[in-house]
């Protein structure tokens, strides 16, 4: 009663499949374009990615004093400055360069995904034994597109001036290596490409270092023969190693210690820790003695110098190791206890709010599976990729989480759960298979879709807030560095704030370098003094170097003599000279 026509169905089945591929790739190139042009058109811009094409332009310029930093990963600004360099962008098209950049860093990413979950259905078709059945090759096209589309434009954002897209392309190109040596153990290639995979992904991004050896364990478990696997996942390590250590090696005799990146340890005292950002002092003893921290030259309101040695755009964030050097990342399980809280909270959410229907259908699949109990030399090989996205959940979890971080392991984790299920052939299961599937994928557009509606409303909002606003802030951050120059300022020429510099992006395109702050938040006392109290505080701010001060969001009440206002908006420019 339940015999199936296995003369048509597998023919409808490529059909379909074939063309949910097409469907789904034209998705994620419409919707990555779509993302893009909205970046472009906000004038989307975070603070690190000021940082990266600064370090990619002391690159280009041999100034190898600012290119090492032992912070930020060197690839994503070889990639950023290089484009820079030779497009030679003007100050109306270098963000939107940047933007273009990242969508063909997607591009690049979509193509590594399409790779990788080709080679994995094979794979899933291969464990397939006589009367079972697992997901329709439509369902597993589907799904693979789907959670990539979703995972690149709602965890990690293209809009994100960040390397974790960079990095995805190396998590998915070293999967697939795993995949074929599935495959095929005794090969030798692809150990090799997984080694050199790794390196470049180590140069992308540091926490591929730690991730990296857990993925030449993976190879190393994956074969099941281990007088095979030995040699050529010690050959991969030859390959990694190859590639990382020259870095290692440069940032550690720039930093004074042996380090593989300080990113992961100033995550922890800011996250886990909780030190004050971004102006630790000599005062705030808990966590150490700061060996050369920023300058307080005014109390009340404080305001920071930071002149030099560092370089970049914003000296704080180019290079924080320096400015947080001596603080001591000591483990307090009290503290510790709560970031694992913390981060829990997240991970719930991520999977059981944001992915529910999806983890909902395959513990539904799960429980109509067979009994796989396997011994344990058999699990890596079937589950490796998804243990190695829940390795990468916990060393997060150890620090903070982010969508950024953790997305393309979101993916890894379901992939290897999607490709091994496997239920009998028998009675309804074929249709229930087919339901769930249907439902899971109807999940994740759904999902998708409610983002990018919530997505562009908000940029809707954002405008006609604008519209409405008496004061706006400026148009583009471009309008900031246009005025600059106006008033005379040339690019090199130093700058104070009375804001918050990690978000003043106009500096980057103005080539200023900022040297001095005052928060906004604190900023009150110096708006409500008399004439010879502002005085006194400029003339402070013009002790530190700077030859202006760029005032952001000036409140309605702030008297504003000698200030030269950028447009119609609440930007306001002091220029300091000798006298001040």
């Amino acid at each position: 009663m339940n015999a199936i026509d296995h003369n048509k169905v597998p023919g409808n089945d490529i059909l379909l499949a074939r063309r949910s591929e097409i469907i789904f790739l034209l998705l994620a190139v419409l919707m990555g374009a779509v993302h893009t042009w909205a970046a472009i058109r906000s004038h989307s811009m975070n603070a690190d990615g000021i940082v990266y094409l600064d370090i990619g332009d002391a690159y280009l310029r041999g100034d190898w004093a600012n290119a090492i930093n032992p912070v930020w990963s060197p690839l994503y600004s070889w990639v950023l400055g290089l484009v820079m360099v030779i497009v030679q962008p003007s100050i109306h098209l270098e963000f939107p360069l940047v933007h273009l950049i990242n969508l063909g860093i997607f591009l690049l990413a979509l193509f590594a995904f399409a790779d990788f979950w080709r080679r994995l259905g094979r794979y899933k078709d291969q464990v397939l034994e006589h009367g079972e059945i697992n997901l329709p090759d439509w369902a597993w096209i589907s799904l693979g597109y789907g959670l990539f589309i979703w995972v690149s434009l709602s965890l990690i954002n293209i809009w994100a001036v960040t390397p974790d897209m960079l990095m995805a392309i190396f998590v998915l190109m070293a999967a697939g290596q795993i995949v074929r040596i599935r495959h095929n153990a005794a090969k030798l290639s692809p150990y090799i490409l997984l080694g050199i995979v790794l390196g470049f992904g180590y140069l992308a991004k540091t926490v591929m270092f730690p991730l990296g050896l857990l993925f030449l364990g993976t190879a190393l478990f994956t074969s099941g023969i281990m007088r095979v696997a030995v040699p050529r996942t010690a050959m991969a390590a030859v390959f990694f190693l190859f590639i990382s250590l020259p870095y290692i090696a440069l940032i550690s005799n720039f930093h004074g210690r042996f380090t593989i990146g300080e990113a992961g340890s100033l995550t922890y005292l800011r996250y886990v820790k909780g030190i004050t950002y971004p102006h630790w002092q000599r005062d705030e003893g808990a966590f150490g003695i700061p060996a050369h921290p920023s300058r307080l030259v005014f109390v009340d309101p404080p305001i920071y110098e930071f002149n030099s040695p560092i370089g970049g755009t914003y000296p704080i964030s180019y290079n924080p190791a320096y400015w947080y050097d001596g603080a001591t990342v000591q483990f307090i399980f009290p503290q510790q206890m709560q970031a694992l809280l913390n981060n829990g909270f997240y991970y719930f959410d991520l999977f059981f709010r944001q992915q529910g229907g999806l983890m909902l259908g395959v513990l539904v699949l799960f429980f109509f599976s067979y009994s796989q109990l396997h011994p344990l030399k058999n699990i890596i090989h079937k589950w490796g990729l998804s243990l190695l996205a829940l390795a990468a959940f916990v060393l997060y979890s150890l620090v903070y989480v982010e969508g950024r971080y953790v997305g393309i392991f979101v993916l890894l984790f379901w992939s290897d759960l999607l490709a091994t299920l496997r239920l009998p052939d028998a009675s309804l299961v074929p249709r229930l298979m087919k339901f769930v599937s249907v439902v899971m994928i109807s999940f994740l557009l759904a999902n998708f879709l409610t983002f990018n509606l919530e997505g562009f409303g908000r940029i809707r909002a954002s405008a006609s807030k604008q519209v409405f606003e008496q004061e706006p802030p400026p148009s583009w951050p471009g309008e900031v560095a246009e005025s600059l120059w106006e008033l005379g300022m040339n690019p090199g020429d130093k700058v104070a704030v009375i804001g918050y510099a990690f978000d003043s992006f106009w500096a980057r395109l103005a080539k200023v370098q900022i040297v001095a702050e005052m928060f906004n938040w604190q900023a009150d006392p110096f708006w409500l003094g008399d004439q010879a109290f502002q005085e006194e505080v400029l003339l402070t701010f013009a002790g530190t170097g700077a030859r202006a001060v760029v005032a952001e969001h000036v409140p309605d009440y702030a008297q504003l003599p000698g200030w030269h206002q950028v447009g119609n908006s609440n930007y306001y420019i002091y220029l300091l000279t000798l006298d001040d």
